[in-house]
């Protein structure tokens, strides 16, 4: 038979052919046979452990084929040290506005163009290059330091054993070459093999520098003549060879180790034993009794390659039968009863060591032990590393479970820094793996890991662990027989990158994915770039000032080529600098005036906007109004650049669950063999009660059934619950006068119970008050009540109690907590008849006991305390309802389920869990009572699915076949009554499976989950075969609550102008329900419900929407109604899948436009993503995406603006967001307070910008009048240069930085204001050309005032001249330099001291500088400082300046008169209320408050023509 070696050294060189003779026997097709031809899964990775490599690793001349896992180091800086300088330079240089002025530093160093110091010229680009690197190496600084301490994180691998998935390091004669070049790649942080070699070149000198630095360890002190060591009772220790040849291992290693307790010497004969013990030894001269080949007799364990005769004796005992049940993956478990101990320990239990029961030389002397576990950096892990991971350690990479510290080999973990989710999550170890439990069973084991190539998915993972059995047997008759044993690897098998470990003591892994490999880097992907709506706008009006800085150089090099040959003296002092020609002049022209004006392109705005906007991001950090306290979570801004956007948002998109409600499930009702169940009002039934105006009537005994026509939602009234009557229910399946009295208890218990009645008054307090204000702490001066409604606590107290002491009365219920949310003592009365019905309502609870994956923690087995975690909150909700009524979930061991049902501790072999996922929408457990042999299938799923899958089939069970269809409608009517009533329903079947069926499937099952292709597809068909026939039990309903002044925030944004569409997952009846909980649809809203099936049908609906619609507007046009039509639209998933298809597309747009509000229901994330491009790109507005789940990550990235809410569904639409809130409520301010700020800052920043470049160009420009246009500065260059960089830039910038036009308190009591963001009032293109005007006529006056009254010359007692060149060029420039200081006096709306301060520090700073910069006596600049003594020059800038601004004064007066703003209206308003103090005041405010922002038509205030 050709063997594995004997392949390889026909691959191999000679030499190492000769070195590999002894190799394994194993078959050439050993591995190949298992290779897939797909190629995807050509790509697949294959991870061997303790096992020489298949041929196909190898080439064709022998040489190990390449291939380069990624370090486990990550990177996420932008930057490394040999990268910084030239990439930082080409992202900055990627601006035109610097590319220019890198081009005019360029031309102002040829000597030509007459600059003296094209240094100092360029300093102002120096200046902003220099201050936005260091900007961006702080931020980089930041995220180095963050992926150092990653990257130096410390793990534990198994040191001195030969990983063989990673190639040994040769030193060849390129060696120190590869070496320098892998210098280089870590410096430029690129990943590749000689990065690789030169890290592990690194590691490698590092390791040598401490062995040679360790101490010495000296052996324990032996007997010379024995040469054996002793210990410290003086006893000699037997010593026996070590099987590893590396160095030992120094005392703090052995620390280090598994402390193995002492166990049965009968466990001995359940081990395979290592080659180099004492018992192995001893078996050499033992007879050897050849056995019947058996391929079950080696138990499923990667630690037992042979069947020696001790694990045939051991195993003789188990039938074929038996071990095909045996436990396969982490959701099955035996059928047979438990074995006898032994047996146990093998194929139930955790088997001990394999080494340390034995005396061996690592239990005599562990010092001498090479195979240790090792501390290591996480950047140093590799693949197919063994990692052992500590309770409360993070996953260094992703690992598959090998085994853990429990008895099941499952293990407990915490996904909170890969979705956000804090409650706990089981993962479960491998079973062939699962007896590993020490470094030696590491090296023991020999098997290798196929699995799917890296990829984003987070909860899928495809592979198969396989290891085949020695053909080398002797000890059966069917010796050289060989066969693979495999096991099948799935997400539950896993530990991500980031998982933390808990309630675990350890955990042995492999590693299968590092670095960026690992699937939370592989998420961790760059969010869609993302640049504000202003600072679009502003490129245009960047594009513009080049346009006039074109102007005006074309006109100056024309002119100077016109003046040429003019009359005048100038040609005879040019000294041939202006060349011989006027075309050659004007081409010099031309470049110089470039430099002159090149302050016209506002270089520092971009960097000052940046600025701005950071202390914006600052702020909203810091608003303590939007700090959470019971989450410990502040408003998190993630992207700095967009803060102004945030004034601007015309469309929300919001997520329901988890987003506009808390995602905390309280279990209300439920409806069991046709019998519903449950107390107590819903949020929505509230909403219904508010839309159809229901009075309810404070009558003892009466009863008041109010329908919403439209929804079919019920308002009950219940007086006196003590006195209903319920009917006895004999038997449920029997007869019709059964039914009609199931029918007749169904419509009362579909009564909202109250206890004591309820006033209309109250019921309306209730809707309009139940979830507080949801204001920030700067309140305002509305009376609304800010206090939760706790009216539906207070009525059910009463029922509570009565259930609780009729509960007492069956059983007691030691478990149940004080305060249960589900409230009907009818249920015990029910169930203490102990009929067919009670069996039913048994059934039921028990099924929600059993069938889920929650996990119950307990402080001790005594406590009586038990929570449940689970990663969905219906779920734990629905596990604590069971608790609370007696059907207590204890826990599981192993595959085990405990529970305690009325006060009976009974227990259930848990054989299969068929899991949830969105496919499917159902999960299923498949059961065993100890105490019965019948196998059951429990299930639980929404009802469309659980009614598709009911048995149909009844064969001649008649009773049973009308029992069914009367449970099917009667079910399906509570369950759509509901939904009806804003509650989240379930439903409940079961089925009774045969041994002869479950077997089969069992195996069909077992297939589909170990393949590593398709295998989800495979495993849901399996699911699907058995999930049919079942039988219905009833359904739940869990209502999940409104979050904190949600209601209050909608309205509040509805009033800003703000459009708000809910996406949602929910029907459609539930929806539009929380709809008018949560006042997204009000009373007045004429409701467009879109139900269609069909391409065709959807088309007609939404042409008979749009024709409703138009008609209703042609209707209020024609009766003169000016009140605006308000119409809602609901449409469900189906006809959004049509309505989004191009045909219709269109009109579903042109349809939400018209509506004030749009709920789409039974969306996907996908839909939810298309819907936001929809409106964005269709009608070029400004959208706004919220969400809280992973299924909103698509709309979030989609939106121009995404908000995360760090809920309970995981932190990922956090880590998608652009900024991340704890509550809904905190949208309101974040939009109406920071994002209106942030929108008038900007726009006022950017204005001011244009306005001081420009003034401070075409001052120079007028200069040019008098010098023939030959670019002549009338300014020393330092001052050009120093005008943007130290002079203005300041006031402007704080300007952005702290100006407040209103205060938070007052912009919240007008949300109206925010629609000066929504028409853009503040950035229009006419008024960025209207400040351009105003900036051209205030340098005609900062140009031609000081002029014309000192050209006749300055008068100076000292005789100097004043109206020299420079003389008059420094009072222009200063000026100027007060104008355009004095121009953000005029912008403010705040006058503060820090405002003043830094507005005349900033014109002091131009005066020191001339001060300082004069005593350098310069050919041209000297002494200007005497021009600031004389009192003409005083007069000179006061004139100036009054008459610069006057026009820019009186035009702010008169739009302010007639053309007011929104917040000059505001302004004046609460200035009046203000000053009115006394009581005739307080009157005067009551006539004042009716004069109302509403009461002007904000859309038509200020035509932008009469503002021209």
């Amino acid at each position: 038979m050709m063997t594995l070696s004997d392949t390889l050294a026909r691959l191999r060189p000679r030499k190492k052919q000769e070195d590999n003779e002894s190799g394994s026997d194993a078959p050439e097709n050993e591995l190949q046979r298992t290779l897939s031809t797909s190629s995807y899964m050509q790509r697949r990775r294959n991870i061997y452990v303790n096992m020489d490599l298949p041929p196909h690793e190898y080439d064709e001349h022998g040489e190990r084929i390449e291939r380069h896992f990624v370090s486990n180091r990550i990177r996420t800086a932008k930057y490394t040290p040999l990268t910084f300088v030239p990439k930082n330079l080409f992202e900055q240089f990627r601006g035109v506005a610097n590319l220019f002025f890198l081009f005019v530093v360029i031309l102002q160093c040829i000597p030509i163009f007459g600059v003296t110091e094209p240094a100092v010229s360029a300093l102002p680009l120096i200046a902003i290059l220099v201050i936005t690197a260091i900007k961006d190496a702080i931020e980089d600084w930041k995220r180095n330091q963050s992926d150092q301490r990653v990257n130096h994180a410390k793990t534990r691998v198994m040191h001195n054993w030969r990983n063989v998935n990673t190639p040994i390091e040769t030193q060849g004669s390129w060696h120190y070459w590869h070496l320098f070049l892998g210098l280089l790649a870590t410096l430029a942080g690129m990943e590749n093999k000689y990065a690789h070699g030169y890290r592990m070149a690194v590691l490698a000198r590092k390791n040598d520098a401490k062995k040679a630095n360790a101490p010495i360890q000296h052996p324990p002190h032996q007997d010379a003549s024995t040469s054996q060591p002793v210990n410290a009772q003086g006893q000699i220790q037997q010593r026996v060879p070590s099987m590893s040849t590396a160095s030992t291992s120094t005392a703090n290693d052995t620390q280090e180790r598994f402390s193995q307790p002492s166990r049965s010497n009968s466990l001995l004969k359940t081990m395979r034993h290592r080659s180099d013990t004492i018992r192995s030894l001893s078996s050499i001269f033992r007879p050897v009794k050849r056995e019947p080949y058996r391929p079950g007799a080696i138990p499923h364990s990667v630690l037992y390659r042979t069947t020696t005769n001790d694990t045939m004796a051991t195993t003789g005992g188990a039938s074929t039968h038996q071990q095909a049940i045996l436990p396969h993956n982490g959701t099955q478990t035996s059928l047979v009863p438990p074995m006898h101990t032994e047996d146990t320990s093998l194929f139930g239990g955790r088997r001990p060591s394999t080494l340390h029961p034995v005396q061996t030389t690592c239990s005599i002397n562990p010092s001498s032990c090479g195979a240790r576990w090792k501390d290591i950096q996480w950047q140093d892990l590799h693949v197919g590393d063994y990692v052992h991971i500590r309770n409360d350690e993070p996953a260094p990479a992703d690992i598959v479970i090998l085994a853990t510290s429990e008895n099941d080999s499952i293990c407990y973990i915490e996904t909170q820094n890969l979705d956000g989710e804090t409650n706990l999550k089981v993962r479960q170890g491998l079973p062939g793996t699962a007896d590993m439990q020490s470094v030696h069973d590491c090296e023991q084991a020999s098997f290798y890991i196929e699995c799917e190539p890296p990829h984003v998915n987070l909860y899928q993972f495809n592979g198969v662990l396989r290891w085949t059995i020695d053909a080398k047997e002797t000890n059966t008759m069917r010796s050289g027989v060989s066969h693979e044993k495999a096991d099948a690897i799935n997400y539950n098998n896993i530990l991500l990158r980031g998982s933390v470990l808990r309630n675990t003591d350890w955990v042995i892994g492999i590693v299968v994915y590092t670095g960026n490999d690992t699937k939370i880097m592989l998420n961790t992907g760059q969010t869609p770039s993302k640049r504000s709506k202003m600072a679009k706008k502003t490129n245009p009006h960047v594009i513009a000032n080049f346009v006039i800085l074109a102007v005006i150089t074309i006109v100056s090099s024309v002119l100077d080529s016109v003046y040429f040959y003019g009359g005048g003296s100038s040609r005879y002092f040019d000294f041939g600098i202006e060349g011989t020609s006027a075309s050659y002049s004007g081409f010099l022209t031309f470049w110089v005036t470039l430099i002159l004006y090149q302050n016209i392109v506002p270089i520092s705005l971009y960097i000052s906007v940046e600025i701005v906007k950071t202390f914006a991001a600052y702020f909203i950090y810091a608003d303590i109004d939007m700090y959470h306290e019971e989450t410990d979570s502040y408003c998190i801004p993630k992207t700095w650049n967009i803060s102004d956007d945030l004034g601007q948002i015309e469309y929300v998109f919001s997520d329901k669950t988890g987003t506009l409600t808390q995602n905390v499930m309280e279990y209300k009702k439920c409806t069991i063999n046709g019998v519903s169940y449950g107390l107590g009002k819903t949020e929505a039934q509230l909403g219904a009660a508010k839309r159809v105006d229901t009075k309810m009537v404070d009558e003892k005994r009466d009863v008041l059934d109010v329908q919403d026509h439209e929804t079919g939602v019920r308002v009950h009234t219940l007086a006196d619950h003590e006195e209903i009557t319920h009917p006895h229910h004999d038997n449920h399946d029997d007869g019709d006068d059964d039914d009609a009295d199931t029918d007749d208890t169904t419509t009362k218990h579909n009564s909202m119970g109250t206890d004591g009645g309820k006033t209309a008054a109250a019921a309306t307090t209730a809707a309009n008050g139940m979830a507080g204000d949801g204001r920030s702490n700067d309140g305002d001066s509305d009376d609304r009540s800010s206090k939760t409604d706790d009216s539906d606590d207070d009525e059910l107290a009463l029922p509570r109690k009565d259930m609780m002491a009729k509960q007492a009365a069956l059983f007691k219920n030691r478990f149940a907590s004080s305060k249960p949310t589900f409230v009907d003592p009818r249920l015990f009365e029910d169930l203490g008849l102990k009929d067919a019905h009670a069996n039913a309502i048994q059934h039921f609870f028990v099924s929600l006991a059993l069938c889920h994956s929650v996990i119950a923690e307990r402080a001790d087995d005594d406590s009586d305390l038990i929570n449940y975690r689970s990663q969905s909150p219906d779920e734990a909700a629905l596990v604590a309802t069971a608790r609370d009524l007696g059907f207590v979930f204890l826990g599981k061991q192993g595959q085990v389920a405990h529970a305690e049902i009325m006060g009976e501790k009974k227990s259930f072999d848990v054989l299969n869990v068929l899991e949830f996922n969105s496919t499917r929408k159902r999960m299923s457990v498949i059961i065993k009572p100890h105490d019965s042999d019948r196998i059951v299938l429990l299930c639980k799923g929404a009802d469309s699915v659980i009614y598709e899958r009911l048995c149909d089939d009844f064969g001649p069970q008649r009773d049973l076949e009308a029992s069914q269809a009367r449970l099917r409608e009667e079910t399906a009517t509570h369950l759509e009554q509901y939904a009806n009533e804003g509650l989240r329903t379930l439903c409940l079947s079961y089925r009774f499976i045969s041994m002869d069926e479950y077997m089969p499937w069992q195996r069909r099952y077992t297939d589909a989950a170990s393949s590593i292709i398709n295998r989800e597809e495979r495993v849901d068909a399996a699911c699907e075969e058995i999930e049919q026939n079942m039988l219905l039990m009833g359904g739940t309903a869990i209502e999940d609550r409104l979050q904190e002044g949600v209601p209050e925030t909608i309205a509040e944004l509805a009033k800003s102008g703000i459009k708000l569409w809910v996406l949602t997952g929910d029907k459609t009846e539930t929806a539009i329900n929380i709809g008018f909980a949560c006042n997204l649809l009000t009373t007045d809203m004429d409701l467009i419900v879109l139900k269609a099936t069909s391409r065709d049908d959807t088309f007609s609906q939404i042409t008979a929407a749009l024709e409703r619609t138009d008609h209703a507007v042609e209707k209020s046009e024609k009766d003169d109604d000016k009140k605006e039509s308000n119409f809602a639209l609901v449409i469900d998933g189906t006809t959004l899948k049509y309505a989004l298809e191009p045909a219709t597309r269109e009109q579903l747009l042109s349809l939400g436009m018209r509506c004030k509000s749009v709920i789409c229901c039974r969306v996907s994330p996908k839909q939810k993503a298309q819907v936001v491009a929809l409106v964005k790109k269709g009608l070029k507005v400004m959208t706004l995406a919220i969400g809280d789940g992973a299924n909103d990550v698509s709309m979030i990235q989609e939106a121009n603006v995404g908000i995360g809410i760090s809920g309970l569904e995981g932190r990922q639409a956090v880590m998608a967001s652009d900024y991340a809130i704890a509550q809904f409520r905190f949208l309101r301010k974040l939009l109406l307070v920071h994002g209106r700020w942030s929108y008038l800052r900007i726009a006022e920043t950017i204005m001011g910008f244009f306005f001081k470049n420009i003034v401070w160009t075409f001052v120079l420009f007028w200069y040019q009048i008098f010098c023939q246009f030959n670019g002549t500065m009338m300014f020393d260059y330092a001052l050009v240069t120093l005008y943007n960089l130290v002079f203005t830039s300041v006031p402007i910038i704080f300007l952005g930085i702290w100006d407040q036009d209103l205060s938070s308190r007052i912009s919240l009591r007008y949300p109206e204001l925010y629609r000066m963001g929504l028409r853009d009032d503040k950035f229009k293109t006419w008024r960025f050309w209207l400040t351009c005007f105003d900036a051209i006529f205030q340098s005609v006056v900062c140009f031609f005032f000081p002029y014309m009254m000192l050209v006749a010359g300055n008068p100076d007692t000292s005789g100097h001249d004043g109206n020299g060149v420079y003389e008059i060029g420094t009072i222009i420039s200063s000026v100027t330099v007060c104008v355009a200081n004095i121009f953000v006096v005029f912008s403010l709306y705040s006058y503060t001291w820090i405002q003043a301060v830094v507005i005349s520090l900033s014109i002091l700073v131009y005066y020191a500088f001339i001060a300082i910069y004069a005593q350098f006596n310069t050919f041209l600049f000297a002494g200007q400082i005497r021009l600031f003594g004389n009192g003409t020059y005083w007069l000179v800038i006061i004139l100036t300046v009054t008459a610069a601004f006057l026009p820019r004064v009186a035009a702010k007066y008169y739009l302010h008169q007639y053309y007011p703003y929104d917040n000059d209206i505001i302004r004046e308003k609460e200035l009046v209320l203000k000053k009115r103090r006394s009581s005739t005041a307080r009157h005067s405010d009551s006539h004042l408050a009716d004069y109302n922002i509403n009461d002007i038509k904000l859309e038509e205030r200020r035509p932008s023509t009469k503002h021209v």
